[in-house]
């Protein structure tokens, strides 16, 4: 210490010390503020060019869809209607089924053989069409298996949804990416979702509600509800706590509003535009329930096998329909025919208005019960008071609509409700009972048969029910085929044969 003393008093003086430090402070807080100039300047600089780019790429949006709404030629291919959106009424409970994330040893689970029946949403699972490594995770490994059948429920994730989506959900999705590219944030996928971000905020989510492709932005759905660009306000779900404003992408309108809206994001968060735009190439092929399965891309829940008379049933069920739609009788004595594979949807959609009427006012009674959703599957729409009960199901047999209800045909025994025994057709059915409705008077029948029914059940009328328009527009059998509603097939009728 006294040698420190000694060198101080020799080199500086206490004030020459002072000021010093002085000095030094204040070179430290020069750099600082040099420091802090640069990077006001750098934000400043990258907001201005942001602001640049946003309103070069807005006002190309924005002519852009001036074209489109007046009938220019930027859109390929037909606009999905809003009528035949109303039809796939998807319930809460299903979305948020949807939702969850599944669990990492969910993919094999057992039910009694009496709780499945036709209405479940369920597939038949042949084993002998998965691959060694599909039996070896399910455990159906040995010859044993080798020719039964299951009934199976997958649940798809979103690589697989896109994979199996139509060509024209994959154009769109390709379109949305190539766009979203273009600015620099990052993005991850998930097992339900793509999640669009920038630094540790979300900005967007891209998923999918069934079979359509959607986006969640966060961006407040209020904002615009009075313009062309609303969405649907999820704010109440959890999942969608972030992005709460979900637009779905049903046509190529609809991508075009998603840009704009991205534009949006983009401007509110400082995202800045890539210089070099680079389209991308993404493999889409179509790939099988058991190759997803093997790349943990689907889970696959098993509800039990598939009886031997319950197959002999299917096939009874199969010839009764062609036989009622004559389809096979259309110029067999050429070398090929196409057969077509019609879903309950595209049934609904080319049935004469007749029959879209009585289903239109059925529909709508079903639903004016309370706590009653619907449901749809390939074959038809079933209707349910809670998640495993199901009150009522529609199907259609060659062109008579048929209602099931959850019921035993011989209550209706003797009455004026002339209704069909299905028991015999498929063991442990919860829909014996089928009402062929055919005219307005079996209209009122059926009404009065759900009346009955759902009493019993202790369901009751919501008063404040709103009848909803379910009658679709027509579409092609082409169009139909396109979007993934009516499946077809080439077969030789075998005329060159010997």
């Amino acid at each position: 210490m006294n040698i420190f003393a000694v060198l101080s008093d020799s080199l500086l003086t206490n004030s020459q010390i002072v000021w010093v430090c002085v000095c030094c402070v204040l070179a430290v807080c020069l750099v600082a503020t040099n420091v802090l100039l640069i990077l006001y300047f750098r934000k400043n600089r990258e907001r201005k060019l942001c602001t640049y780019q946003l309103q070069a790429k807005r006002e190309e949006l924005i002519s852009q869809l001036q074209v489109l709404i007046s009938g220019g030629t930027i859109v390929v291919g037909e606009d999905e209607e809003e009528d035949e959106e109303s039809i796939l009424v998807v319930a809460e409970d299903e979305e948020d089924k949807d939702e969850q994330e599944p669990s990492e040893h969910n993919y094999l689970g057992v039910v009694e053989q009496e709780d499945v029946d036709e209405t479940m949403d369920a597939e038949i699972l042949p084993v002998s069409e998965l691959s060694e490594l599909s039996r070896r995770k399910l455990g159906f490994e040995g010859s044993q298996y080798d020719g039964k059948r299951y009934y199976a429920r997958y649940s798809f994730s979103f690589e697989a949804r896109l994979r199996n989506a139509s060509d024209e959900v994959k154009s769109r999705y390709v379109e949305l990416m190539n766009d979203i590219y273009q600015y620099k944030v990052k993005m991850q996928l998930s097992y339900n979702q793509i999640r669009v971000y920038k630094g540790r905020t979300t900005l967007a989510l891209i998923t999918f509600t069934g079979k359509t492709l959607c986006i969640a932005y966060a961006l407040n759905p209020d904002d615009y509800v009075n313009t062309k660009y609303h969405g649907i306000d999820k704010s109440n779900k959890k999942r969608y706590a972030k992005t709460p404003m979900v637009l779905n992408l049903s046509s190529r309108r609809k991508v075009q509003y998603a840009k704009y809206l991205m534009l949006q994001l983009a401007d509110a968060h400082t995202v800045i535009m890539e210089e070099q735009r680079e389209n991308l190439a993404f493999d889409l092929s179509f790939k099988t329930i058991s190759e997803l399965f093997d790349e943990d891309k689907v889970r696959i829940v098993i509800l039990g096998e598939v009886p031997k008379d319950a197959v002999q049933a299917d096939e009874e069920e199969i010839a009764e329909e062609v036989e009622d739609e004559e389809e096979m009788k259309e110029e067999l004595a050429q070398e090929e025919f196409t057969r077509y594979n019609r879903s309950f949807i595209a049934r609904i959609i080319q049935a004469d208005d007749e029959l879209k009427a009585r289903y239109s006012e059925l529909k709508n009674h079903i639903l004016s019960y309370k706590n009653v959703y619907n449901k749809i599957t390939w074959k038809r729409e079933a209707f349910y008071s809670d998640k495993r009960t199901c009150v009522a199901t529609f199907a259609i047999r060659g062109k008579t609509l048929c209602l099931f209800l959850a019921v035993d045909p011989s209550k209706f025994d003797g009455t004026k409700y002339k209704v069909e025994n299905r028991a015999h057709k498929r063991p442990h059915a919860k829909m014996p009972t089928m009402y062929r409705i055919r005219s307005d008077r079996s209209t009122k029948f059926a009404k009065e048969m759900i009346n009955i029914v759902f009493a019993e059940s202790g369901l009751q009328e919501n008063a404040d029910y709103v009848p909803t328009n379910f009658r679709p527009s027509y579409k092609s059998t082409e169009n139909l085929i396109k979007k993934g509603y009516i499946h077809a097939s080439t077969n030789s009728t075998g005329n060159d044969k010997k």
